[in-house]
């Protein structure tokens, strides 16, 4: 691990890490001292997993309704089928996916599901390394460790890239441009929004990255856990589609999505990775032998097809292309049908959950900012649920702070070095004698109410 911290512009690059001692990090240790697998103390609400993550809210019916057909007839729960998942989930992502685009999708691309978008990840990072000759990869602001993990365990190494600019993490396109520069990194890694700070590029930006790209010829991993239509005022949309359109940047983009999160079954672990033909056939030589679970089908698949049915209808788009019927005209009329969208009274129920689903979001970022008055800062909140709060801390190392929070008022709490391969990216955007700490407002109202009136009477008592 070598130790040369660069500033170009108003962005900090991290030193080149080659490895981690995962043992020693900061959030192994939280999680061992958190104990929070203890799902029964969430449960019983002894612990307070304020920085969790996951979303914890009611998922949509038409999901839960699958999952218990699929119980009632158990034989579903055992069967399984290829090593790039059941045929019309996988139409069905691509489906959603030109939805989201507002256009069809012509670029010669093909989906694999993945067990959540840690595989997803995984497997995109493998293929660029293996069948790409990739070597060493920029990862654009704070990320979940499992991002820094899943690069180095595919060979490669990576570089972090903070933004100097205050309360802000995420760089911008020019300090994108500048870094890769400086690192000669080949692949760039980004994730819209971004976990944990809730951050998202615009369209015209996220359009500029794609141009620099462009340029030096580096590929992208795009991982995204964005909203898919504006089911609240509040929720930008990213369609990401576009830029790659204008630019022809399909052949050098991954694509990875993590529906299970988004839809609130993580349990479920559904993910599906989007990329060209040959990224597809690459996962399904690695995926020999094995394959993505099949429990809710017929729920997620329906799932893909309202979003995608309700996005289009806020674009005034148009149905499926027909370019993409004709790659999937193998299904049978009922996939077809369903992927049509016949059944409007589910789809009007299920816009409704998830305009209530994204409404308690907003309500509980709301609340956080009321009843925690000492947050000093906190970043924006565009299409996820977690973001970064700044509050004061009584003890200026990151792990005494989280141990304290724990032992003292229960709270399961990430500090921003949670986030970073290079420690000291996070050091440099902490101000003294206080901690950038995630805050996920995906939970039950009550349960966040009693989370950050934990939160709220611990600051009270030590600041």
């Amino acid at each position: 691990m070598t130790t040369n911290h660069q500033t170009t512009g108003s962005a900090r690059i991290g030193q080149e890490i080659t490895g981690i001692s995962w043992n020693a990090s900061l959030i192994h240790q939280l999680e061992i001292h958190h104990n929070t697998v203890d799902y029964s103390s969430y449960q019983g609400g002894t612990v307070h997993m304020i920085s969790s993550g996951v979303n914890y809210l009611r998922p949509p019916s038409v999901i839960l309704r699958s999952i218990a057909e699929d119980a009632r007839d158990w034989k579903y729960i055992n069967c399984y089928c290829g090593p790039l998942g059941e045929s019309i989930l996988r139409s069905g992502a691509l489906v959603y996916e030109e939805s989201v685009k507002g256009t069809p999708l012509d670029a010669p691309v093909d989906a694999a599901l993945t067990v959540g978008a840690a595989e997803g990840v995984r497997l995109a990072f493998e293929f660029l390394r293996r069948a790409r000759g990739a070597e060493n990869v920029l990862v654009a602001g704070p990320q979940y460790s499992i991002v820094h993990q899943t690069v180095l365990s595919a060979g490669l190494t990576f570089r972090e890239v903070f933004t100097d600019r205050e309360g802000v993490f995420l760089p911008s396109p020019a300090e994108i441009a500048d870094a890769l520069e400086a690192s000669g990194a080949t692949v760039l890694f980004l994730t819209e929004p971004n976990n944990p700070s809730g951050e998202q590029h615009s369209e015209a930006e996220f359009d500029e990255i794609v141009g620099i790209l462009r340029q030096r010829g580096v590929y992208l991993v795009l991982d995204k856990v964005s909203a898919d239509f504006p089911a609240h005022p509040d929720i930008r949309v990213l369609n990401y589609g576009a830029a790659l359109d204008r630019y022809d940047y399909w052949e050098r983009t991954l694509v990875v999505d993590g529906l299970a999160k988004r839809r609130a079954v993580s349990g479920l672990r559904f993910g599906y990775a989007v990329g060209p033909t040959d990224f597809v056939e690459f996962v399904e030589n690695q995926r020999f032998g094995g394959c993505p679970p099949l429990v809710a089908v017929s729920g997620i698949a329906r799932d893909l097809a309202y979003s995608a049915h309700l996005r289009r209808q806020q674009l005034g788009a148009d149905g499926v292309s027909e370019t993409l019927w004709q790659r999937f005209k193998g299904l049978n009329d009922e996939s077809r049908e369903l992927l049509a969208v016949s059944d409007t009274s589910e789809v009007e129920e299920y816009r409704l959950e998830l305009r209530d689903m994204y409404q308690t979001i907003a309500d509980n970022r709301r609340l956080a900012q009321e009843r925690l008055p000492w947050q000093l800062a906190a970043t924006p909140l565009h299409a996820g649920f977690n973001y970064l709060a700044c509050i004061p801390a009584p003890d200026a190392a990151p792990l005494d702070f989280g141990r304290r929070l724990y032992d003292e008022a229960r709270v399961s709490s990430f500090p921003l070095a949670c986030f970073t391969g290079d420690t000291e990216l996070a050091a440099a955007k902490s101000p003294a004698g206080a901690h950038w700490l995630r805050i996920t407002c995906a939970t039950d109202r009550p349960v966040f109410e009693a989370q950050v009136e934990a939160l709220r009477a611990f600051l009270a008592d030590h600041c």
